[in-house]
């Protein structure tokens, strides 16, 4: 099996694009903050899309019924490939209804780890933290098929007498000399008087081999955002999706 990555698209970057990426996100959907439907519902979307709905806007008052019911009318009239609920508030119970309704439907749902451990779906995980090797963070959902998010990231860890911390502050210094293959990551030091900052950034190169190795572990899609992935890195994808698909 080849790597199949979704590129996640807003409504503004589908409309100004000529051509557009396959496979496609849409992930502009989200709960109304005027009625009890969904807004922001695509207008058109190539054959094969994922269709993503997110909870930025808090649930209030919405039907389970009618949001699953618009969301299986989308995916089955542009013939999507599945449905995948980006939800990040776990605490709203109203939420949980919604996510039993649409995961009874025919097409294939996705749910984040904070819904997903009762429920007999996919699950959609984030990116593995570049100080975690890709088994550990895969291992707690053996048996799932699971859908993970690919993204390039940087971080910036400092080890003092305290102990280790993770700051914000990236390093705007283009050197990293150092190579972990296992964490699938590149990185550099920094050895001050009272503490040694680590460096580490996960490039298009080793996202690539990161994304490779999960295949080999069973991970069946991926998703990525278009404005950080979708020119140069989708070179890197292109023959394996193509393959895939074939």
């Amino acid at each position: 099996m080849g790597i199949v990555l979704y590129l996640a698209m807003t409504a503004a970057e589908f409309d100004i694009r000529r051509s557009l990426p396959c496979p496609l996100a849409w992930m502009a959907c989200h709960f109304s903050s005027y009625g009890t439907g969904l807004s922001n519902l695509p207008p058109a979307l190539p054959k094969g899309s994922l269709l993503i709905l997110n909870d930025r806007t808090p649930v209030f008052g919405h039907d389970p019924e009618r949001i699953a019911q618009q969301l299986s009318k989308i995916a089955t009239q542009f013939d999507c490939d599945g449905i995948l609920l980006d939800f990040q508030r776990p605490d709203e119970l109203q939420t949980k209804a919604i996510v039993e309704a649409i995961i009874s439907l025919s097409q294939p749902v996705a749910v984040t780890p904070f819904y997903a451990q009762h429920l007999d779906c996919p699950v959609f995980l984030p990116p593995p933290p570049l100080t975690h090797p890709l088994e550990d963070h895969l291992r707690p959902w053996q048996g799932r098929e699971i859908w993970m998010e690919a993204a390039l990231e940087d971080q910036h860890i400092r080890l003092d007498h305290a102990g280790s911390h993770i700051l914000s502050e990236w390093s705007l210094h283009d050197s990293f000399p150092h190579t972990d293959e296992h964490l699938h990551c590149i990185y550099r030091t920094e050895v001050q008087m009272h503490h040694i900052d680590f460096f580490l950034r996960r490039n298009e190169a080793q996202l690539h081999r990161l994304l490779e190795e999960a295949v080999k572990l069973g991970v069946h899609r991926f998703v990525g955002l278009y404005q950080q992935l979708g020119s140069s890195f989708a070179q890197y994808v292109a023959a394996d999706t193509a393959r895939f698909q074939a």
